[in-house]
């Protein structure tokens, strides 16, 4: 397909996951389970996102949780616990470098 249609440009050929702008990653503090709609929407869309539980109980993260690592499961992504209760959730085709 040529440029400038809906189609994938010639770079998403070439087998190397693209690497996102850190200002992609979106940062969601999900409040209860029906924010979990944000957090599947953007990573859906292939945004990295850093989802922050920490002002939540222990019971009431814990489906938020098993939501998250489902959709990860499911899309064939990566999940990543990177403090206490903040995970990241990255999509297949992403790959973050630090």
């Amino acid at each position: 397909m040529p440029r400038g249609t809906d189609g994938p440009d010639d770079d998403d050929f070439t087998g190397i996951p693209r690497v996102p702008d850190l200002a992609a990653v979106r940062t969601l503090r999900p409040q209860d389970y029906d924010e979990m709609l944000h957090v599947g929407h953007f990573f859906r869309k292939g945004q990295p996102v850093l989802m922050d539980l920490s002002g939540m109980s222990d019971a009431d993260a814990e489906p938020l949780v098993d939501f998250a690592a489902g959709l990860v499961f499911g899309r064939r992504g990566g999940m990543d616990r990177v403090g206490h209760k903040v995970f990241l959730l990255v999509p297949a085709d992403v790959a973050l470098s630090a």
